[in-house]
């Protein structure tokens, strides 16, 4: 039968449908095939762009296939084949595509069928879009980029429409590139992708975010569904991946977050997305990690807490205060130093202790300004401290992104030469995520540091990654025990810890200080220790300046 002794109604309808899509579109470009009527419609700007036959193009006429790059068609048969045999009704697919020119464009095909009442397909359309105008698709992967995620993800929310967004992480690129070079680490995130595409494209749309990581936005699922899918997709990543005939173990890690509505900035989003992956990576072995809120929050709660309290930041650090914590002699009880600890306040939520937010907002672009503000704002309060007493250490925390920071060093000093506080005053402790840098480059940067006089105190210090030899090749001038061990001193096992610690911290001439020392019997015991400072409720609470100065 002839393409004009084709039933009326067949075209009727698949006019019908296509002016639907054209609407829905918003100028990008549309195609329908007609299964059952074996024809193609196509938008005129389609047929223009690609020198296609025609708006109408009967089955066995449609030369499509072969405009599509030859890299790219094994990828787009084998979605059209699950969308032909019923096996998938979505897909969201990106291939390059010959040009009238000849040349080669970027497009992103999203597409889903409709069935009939005995679920054979009967239509499969959708639209195009030319990314090759755009600048939000990674060249490596063709997948939608980061801009392109923040673009989405802006819609998705100012649609008010209920959806899970899944970061996944991917571990030891920098190893891989560095062994078998780019090209071939190119070709790792690339198989990934398309493994990713495979596996959960889908139910929503695919990133590729900077560096190793991708992202996905589903509304179609639900949180739970995602966390199965993810753990699949982790088992199948560690058990291998085939590329250029060499098996790769790809180690992942993963967090999630759901969300409803714009209640948040899309940034906060990211911020808690990128705390979520971290969590996983380090603490859970890439398990999945869901966003769940803070102590005293809900989930939504405290993404709206952190979302303020970014904004506040953005508004020269609006509502940050610093209080200070005395750092006493453990022989003498006179006060040696003081430890600056960041607080935030708002009409709304009170007072937020800083491990709420600050964990979520570490890889945030905000948390640069905070830490310069926080350093800043203890130069300029350490000044008068240092009026009453001017031998007194003046000590902040310092986390493993300021360290990684290339300026971080030149604005230090350029602080100090603004404040004029002399920096062998200045006493910085590495917080526990520090110990996860380059053991090179973390010695480098302390070595950096010391030859501007600044102190160097390890905090936290028998939790997590600190061994022997990285005491002794590290050389602090103090270890901070972790507040655990003063809260359960009565523990044998505790003590015998801090007793052990100590006395190899002493021989290796590094000072112990002991922060949670809240109370006298505590305090007694700890002094029959190799202990050189306390710090703690017993002695002071953390205070604001005009009172930290009074007790001097």
């Amino acid at each position: 039968m002839s393409d004009t002794e084709k039933p009326p109604y067949r075209r009727q309808i698949l006019d019908d449908l296509f002016d639907t899509y054209t609407i829905l579109s918003r100028g990008a470009y549309v195609s329908l095939y007609d299964a059952v009527g074996h024809m193609t419609r196509y938008s005129p700007a389609y047929v223009e762009l690609f020198d296609l036959p025609g708006e109408y193009v009967p089955h066995g006429q449609d030369k499509w296939s072969e405009l599509i790059h030859p890299e790219d068609l094994g990828r787009y048969e084998t979605v059209m084949f699950k969308l032909f045999s019923g096996a998938q009704r979505y897909c969201d697919l990106h291939y390059r595509v010959r040009l009238k020119d000849g040349s080669y464009s970027l497009m992103r095909f999203i597409g889903s069928i409709l069935r009939d009442e005995k679920g054979t397909p009967e239509i499969i359309g959708g639209i195009t879009i030319n990314e090759g105008l755009m600048e939000n698709t990674d060249t490596v992967t063709v997948l939608r980029n980061q801009y392109g995620f923040f673009q989405d993800l802006t819609a998705v929310m100012e649609l008010q429409k209920k959806c899970t967004l899944l970061m996944i992480g991917v571990s030891r690129m920098s190893e891989l590139n560095e062994i078998h070079g780019y090209s071939y680490g190119n070709r790792v995130l690339q198989q990934i992708a398309w493994f990713l595409q495979e596996n959960i494209g889908q139910y929503g749309t695919i990133y590729r975010l900077d560096g190793a990581k991708f992202a996905f936005i589903t509304e179609q699922l639900t949180p739970e569904q995602v966390a199965e899918h993810y753990e699949k997709i982790r088992q199948s990543l560690l058990n291998g991946l085939q590329v250029d005939a060499i098996r790769q173990n790809i180690v992942s890690s993963g967090g999630m977050i759901s969300i409803t509505g714009k209640s948040v900035d899309e940034r906060t989003i990211f911020a808690a997305l990128i705390y979520t992956c971290r969590e996983s990576r380090i603490h859970k072995n890439g398990r999945i990690v869901s966003f769940d809120g803070s102590l005293e929050h809900n989930d939504h709660e405290s993404l709206e807490v952190i979302d303020e309290i970014r904004n506040s930041i953005l508004l020269d650090c609006a509502g940050f205060s610093l209080n200070y914590q005395t750092i006493v002699d453990a022989r003498t009880e006179g006060i040696v130093g003081v430890k600056a600890i960041v607080n935030w306040h708002s009409e709304h939520y009170g007072d937020v202790p800083a491990e709420e937010y600050l964990p979520a907002l570490e890889r945030d672009f905000v948390f640069e300004e905070l830490g310069y503000w926080i350093l800043r704002q203890a130069m300029l309060n350490g000044k008068k401290l240092l009026e009453k007493n001017p031998r007194l250490l003046i000590s902040v925390s310092v986390m493993q992104v300021q360290l990684e920071d290339e300026f971080f060093i030149d604005e230090l000093q350029k602080i100090a030469d603004q404040t004029k506080f002399p920096l062998d005053n200045l006493c910085f402790e590495l917080s526990r995520g520090c110990r996860l840098l380059n053991s090179t480059f973390l010695r480098n940067i302390v070595a950096v540091l010391r030859s501007r006089w600044i102190k160097i105190t390890l905090d936290d210090f028998g939790s997590g990654l600190a061994s022997i030899d990285f005491l002794r090749e590290l050389s602090p001038d103090y270890i901070k025990f972790d507040e655990k061990y003063a809260h359960e001193f009565d523990k044998h096992e505790n003590r015998q810890i801090v007793r052990c610690l100590s006395e190899l911290a002493a021989a290796l001439n590094t000072k112990v200080l002991i922060e949670g020392v809240d109370s006298q019997h505590i305090r007694d015991e700890l002094k029959n220790f190799p202990v050189t400072n306390f710090q703690g409720e017993f002695f002071t609470p953390p205070l604001p300046l005009d009172e930290i100065l009074k007790k001097f």
